[in-house]
């Protein structure tokens, strides 16, 4: 197998595994299957055979293929990322993504499963940890440091130095003034401007937010 072209599964037949899928081929990677429960083995979906549940996966080797999550976020809902965690545990390795008019930094590198769509821009000093999501035309400034499975929605705008923990999920459009931290699990609403610190599972909405716990 060449790393440079590595052999693909994507997980999910929903509206983010479609947008997913463009990627990678306009990436050039070859998709062999799509594993979704909703989807019939040998049934047809976007020009990928479909595999099956997740447990067709048992009969494919992990140091033969990558899987990539299609797997949409939904507020509050951890379903993406179990089933990324679950994979890893049993030796499954994720493909990174970036859309080719997606822009990053020299010094920002892609941790496993990482997304970056369609005119995302992540600038210098970020960090970006396994299975985060950077929609469309969403923004992340200078020395941003989002952890696992952060998931940030369309047009969202992340101002220098935030800091979001694990699972958090910024809505469509939000923006999150500089230096702020959003605790593990906190939900920021779309449009919301986030001009304060948001504790761990709280939810932030409106403009200025304000804090639901």
């Amino acid at each position: 197998m060449s790393s440079s072209r590595p052999v693909v599964v994507l997980l999910g037949a929903g509206g983010h595994a479609r947008v997913v899928l463009d990627v990678l081929r306009l990436r050039g990677h070859q998709v062999i299957g799509v594993c979704a429960p909703e989807l019939p083995a040998g049934s047809q979906w976007q020009g990928l055979s479909a595999l099956g549940d997740d447990a067709a996966l048992e009969a494919l080797d992990p140091a033969e293929i990558w899987l990539v999550n299609g797997i949409g976020s939904i507020p509050g809902s951890m379903a993406r990322w179990r089933v990324q965690e679950g994979c890893s545990a049993r030796g499954y390795r994720w493909l990174a993504l970036d859309h080719p008019s997606s822009v990053r930094a020299a010094d920002v590198s892609l941790a496993e499963g990482v997304q970056l769509m369609a005119g995302a821009v992540i600038q210098p000093g970020c960090r970006l940890d396994a299975g985060v999501v950077v929609n469309t035309r969403a923004t992340v400034e200078h020395d941003c440091q989002l952890d696992e499975h952060v998931f940030v929605g369309p047009g969202a705008v992340l101002c220098g130095d935030v800091k979001a923990g694990r699972g958090v999920f910024i809505g469509a459009g939000a923006i999150i003034l500089p230096g702020i931290h959003l605790g593990e699990g906190a939900i920021i609403g779309a449009g919301a401007i986030v001009t304060r610190s948001v504790e761990a599972g709280c939810t932030a909405v409106g403009s200025p937010a304000r804090t639901i716990k």
